[in-house]
């Protein structure tokens, strides 16, 4: 009874809380719902002991996944969503290696534009075969120019891909194959020596139903499932709950039984909750942790890092005056001073970024552009004024694009000071949501904006195809070099150390030409239940909870 009446007075002690009392959301009020009654049951404080009754977590969405469907939203929560639901080909590891997944095995070409995959045996969440026609119909869907899919590019590799995309040609003649239930045959349009990197991301994944769309879930049993996990509800904005998939192929190593998933936004709300005992996992991609928070969760020995594929820039339209003048850009970058905004404005030990490609992508890192350099930046400021025939003031007034989180939003004041102070221009700021800001950056309807990247395969292409064209992928600025096509090109034909060769030098003439100003590739950061193990976290920063367990200790009341 002791410890029932000392668990009445921590539930009364909580609720008198910041999380009670200020902004009690929706959100927070389903959790309370959902835990003060578990504390409760618990309350004779009865002996624990190691059980896969007790293997359910608590973790938090910052908002809702924006598909159900792993083909459509490649976002980080979609993303970690799809992870849960669904399984590819091939599984990115930790160590950025690659390990097979739904495929046994894999036969490779001499000339590697063929890829014979053998499937092993599989099935969905209902019993019914996955097989190799799953990913055919699932691949060719995609790339049907009516499928809304934002990643439908990671599919251009495969023969006719982009054609088909495009409406040049019908899906029927994009090189995939299934031979039969068991075999996948494709058919590269050129050796693409990250293939089977791109077959471990979500885009890749199979879909049931002849890979039509899948619905948004309204029931629990619309969605089926070939992931370690299967959805059990679905309440848009309040909270998701996955079980255990029993029909997985590995389902044997899935300690797992359930997730709960709630979705609150207010990123001192989620610590809160983390902090008591309310979430299992906060922060990553997923979910933000408060900036101001980080020293103190780094002093209390809590604070998880780790580097990822990231790079967070500035973009310039060089379509625009007077950022297409590359003397004007290459000021705007000798200005800043990346070392004080990762070392002392955010307190989050990031990387600098000389490069766009994130160091963790490739061996060592090379000096592209050197941090600050003000007499530099002055120098090239005057250059392009000159070259576009302007006085310092007829130099147009500029404004500086960025999406409103506490960490963008003091990126971007920073960033005007450093540019009033070296060059003296007043740069004026303008915050988006983040959708708007997006679209903005991708019909080039701005001058210099923010932005941040994630990889979406672990090899340097993920970052460089983005310039490989004017109208490429995500290419904000619209930049374009025959030159660095030749060498991303060139790069895909060669092995190993010729090949690291070449997309250096592609790095090196884009960073010179300047259409982009990188800052820092930033770390994941989080907290964790320390009984929480095995957390999959990958070089892109996906968090997988396909072996993760909790390690219970077992105690006793008195």
């Amino acid at each position: 009874m002791k410890c029932f009446f000392s668990l009445l007075i921590v539930i009364q002690r909580l609720v008198f809380t910041r999380i009670a009392l200020v902004n009690l959301s929706r959100r927070s009020v389903l959790f309370w719902r959902l835990f003060l009654p578990i504390l409760l049951l618990q309350g004779g404080c009865s002996k624990k002991t190691p059980s896969q009754k007790n293997q359910s977590i608590r973790i938090n969405f910052c908002y809702s996944p924006l598909s159900i469907d792993p083909r459509i939203s490649t976002d980080p929560i979609t993303t970690t969503m799809s992870f849960m639901l669904y399984e590819g080909l091939t599984r990115l590891e930790p160590d950025g290696s690659i390990s097979f997944a739904l495929a046994e095995r894999v036969k490779i070409s001499k000339d590697k534009k063929k890829y014979l995959f053998y499937l092993r045996e599989s099935m969905w969440s209902d019993g019914t075969p996955l097989t190799a026609y799953h990913f055919e119909a699932s691949w060719k869907r995609i790339l049907d120019p009516k499928f809304p899919s934002k990643s439908a590019h990671l599919l251009f590799p495969i023969k006719n891909g982009e054609n088909a995309k495009r409406g040049k040609c019908p899906v029927e003649d994009v090189g995939v194959k299934a031979i039969d239930e068991k075999t996948l045959l494709v058919h590269l349009a050129r050796p693409t020596p990250y293939f089977l990197q791109l077959t471990s991301f979500a885009t890749y994944f199979p879909v049931p139903f002849n890979g039509d769309q899948v619905p948004h879930p309204t029931r629990s049993n619309e969605t089926l499932s070939s992931g370690p996990f299967l959805l059990s509800s679905w309440k848009e904005e309040d909270e998701i709950v996955v079980l255990k998939n029993p029909y997985y192929w590995n389902a044997a190593e899935v300690k797992l039984e359930k997730i709960h998933i709630s979705m609150i936004n207010d990123e001192a709300t989620a610590l809160n909750l983390f902090d008591q005992g309310f979430l299992d996992f906060n922060g990553g991609l997923i979910s933000t942790l408060p900036l101001d928070a980080i020293p103190t969760l780094r002093k209390r020995g809590i604070l998880k890092q780790r580097p990822i594929a990231s790079t967070t820039f500035c973009t310039f339209n060089v379509q625009k005056f007077p950022f297409n003048n590359v003397h004007i850009r290459k000021a705007f970058s000798y200005a800043i001073n990346r070392k004080l905004i990762t070392e002392n404005l955010f307190h989050l030990f990031d990387d600098i970024a000389t490069g766009p490609v994130p160091t963790i992508l490739k061996k060592g890192s090379s000096l592209f552009v050197e941090d600050q350099q003000k007499e530099l930046a002055i120098k090239y400021f005057h250059q392009g004024l000159l070259e576009l025939g302007i006085t310092k003031e007829e130099f147009p007034e500029i404004t500086y694009n960025y999406f409103p989180t506490e960490l963008h939003k003091n990126l971007a004041i920073t960033l005007q000071n450093f540019w009033k102070e070296t060059l003296g221009l007043n740069v004026k700021l303008q915050a988006q949501e983040f959708k708007t800001h997006l679209s903005k950056l991708c019909s080039q309807d701005y001058s210099i904006a923010q932005m941040s990247w994630i990889g979406q395969y672990c090899d340097p292409m993920s970052f460089l195809e983005r310039f490989d064209g004017k109208n490429a992928y995500r290419n904000y600025s619209g930049w374009e070099s025959p030159d660095y096509s030749r060498l991303l090109e060139k790069g895909l034909h060669q092995e190993k150390k010729a090949r690291e060769e070449t997309l250096e030098q592609a790095e090196y003439l884009l960073v010179d030409e300047m259409p982009l100003i990188p800052l820092y590739h930033f770390h994941l950061n989080y907290v964790k239940n320390p009984s929480l193990k095995n957390l999959s976290i990958s070089p892109l920063g996906d968090i997988q909870f396909h072996k993760a367990y909790l390690k219970i200790q077992s105690n006793i009341c008195k």
